[in-house]
């Protein structure tokens, strides 16, 4: 009875994130909600900033602010504050040239993303510190409606926001590339539609999220997690600044073009998310039970889901190791809860596949889900045994 009750245990455990996905599938799926008022202006007495982390960015910053510059709401490039991190090449003296205001910053035992933006912060708060700050990536395009909005969602909420952050995948793209950009829409936009939806916050997702500077004197930026941005989120969510999603409001990036750069970049995504899972989820669930907030703990159930490809690993092993144990010891219950639980999680996934998905994937290329979720497997392995703890710069081209 005891073993039964164990087995069971561990098959509703793997069904909690399954279940999770799936009902935030069926929310973006079949509820609406009213949009949000739309403003093609910001109000005068608002102030704004857009600060960028470039780490030698030298290749495509000029291409990336020239087009920022365009969208801005106001036509000053001086609302752009770019930190220059531990920059070898000319990053810097090719944003100055654009009139933007560049930070240059030398430290080699503080390396990453959270430390240029606690550069960043630290001299905004010193100089006229902004209404609302903006935090995009040295690599992405937004439009000047998308700004608009975000901000104005910001002042409005005097909550953190976050765009709706896609990855364009190309005509002649990898199968790999096309899944993974089918797994980003998934993540980045069903979820946290879904999340919205229900009136709950949502996770930061790297760029194209903007602050109430109240909120940056509650939170600690400057730290070496490898996935600031999701840390970001929980520390402001536990300071009584939980994130809301601005749905149209979009950001665009695009994935490196060499396969080794992906990987070293799909490699820091997922291994900081399972770190943060492990040294952060404890925290966010013990802040839902003191301060009685029952979204605190919504948010923990979405950020303890595992990356994708991780959760379906997890989900077959065990069905093939609970169908084995039903064949020798008949304990079904355990079996079938797996099987209900990833039955309704696959559903999910496949409806929206069928609403939002075959832009990016055809119902040919579906076939190639199972190789390129065997594919990560080394990503995963590496976690156990050569886990990625320092930010490392992905590899662009021009």
């Amino acid at each position: 009875m005891a073993f039964e009750l164990i087995v069971i245990a561990i098959a509703v455990f793997i069904s909690i994130p399954l279940i999770v996905v799936g009902t935030e599938c069926l929310v973006a799926l079949f509820f609406s909600t009213p949009p949000p008022p739309k403003a093609d202006t910001i109000e005068k007495s608002i102030s704004y900033k857009i600060l960028i982390p470039a780490h030698n960015e030298a290749d495509i910053i000029s291409k990336t602010l020239v087009k920022l510059i365009a969208q801005l709401p106001d036509p000053n490039p001086e609302n752009i504050v770019l930190v220059a991190d531990n920059c070898t090449d000319n990053t810097a003296s090719i944003a100055k040239a654009l009139d933007v205001t560049v930070l240059e910053r030398q430290d080699s035992t503080q390396r990453g993303k959270g430390f240029a933006l606690d550069f960043g912060i630290q001299y905004l708060k010193g100089n006229h510190h902004p209404d609302v700050l903006v935090i995009m990536d040295a690599d992405c395009e937004t439009t000047k409606a998308a700004l608009i909005s975000l901000i104005n969602s910001v002042v409005i909420s005097k909550l953190p926001a976050q765009m709706t952050y896609l990855m364009r995948v190309i005509m002649n793209a990898s199968i790999k590339q096309k899944i993974s950009g089918f797994a980003w829409l998934l993540k980045n936009q069903v979820r946290l539609s879904a999340m919205n939806k229900m009136g709950l916050p949502v996770t930061l997702t790297g760029t194209g999220m903007a602050f109430p500077w109240q909120a940056l004197e509650t939170v600690k930026v400057g730290h070496g997690n490898i996935v600031e941005d999701m840390q970001l989120g929980i520390d402001c969510a536990i300071n009584g600044f939980p994130s809301v999603f601005c749905p149209d409001a979009v950001v665009y990036s695009d994935f490196p073009e060499q396969s080794a750069a992906e990987l070293s970049q799909r490699t820091r995504w997922e291994h900081g998310h399972l770190q943060t899972i492990f040294q952060q989820l404890p925290l966010l669930i013990k802040a839902s039970w003191y301060q009685k907030n029952w979204r605190l703990f919504a948010l923990a159930l979405d950020i303890g889901v595992p990356p994708l490809s991780l959760l379906v690993l997890i989900a077959l092993s065990g069905l093939f190791a609970l169908s084995v144990l039903l064949l020798v010891t008949e304990t079904a219950t355990a079996f079938f809860i797996l099987v209900l639980s990833f039955s309704y999680f696959a559903a999910m996934l496949a409806s929206v596949w069928w609403r939002y998905g075959q832009d990016y994937l055809s119902a040919k290329e579906l076939s190639g889900i199972p190789l390129y979720v065997i594919s990560k497997l080394s990503i995963y392995i590496a976690f156990i045994f050569k886990r990625q703890k320092e930010w490392i710069r992905t590899d662009r081209d021009a």
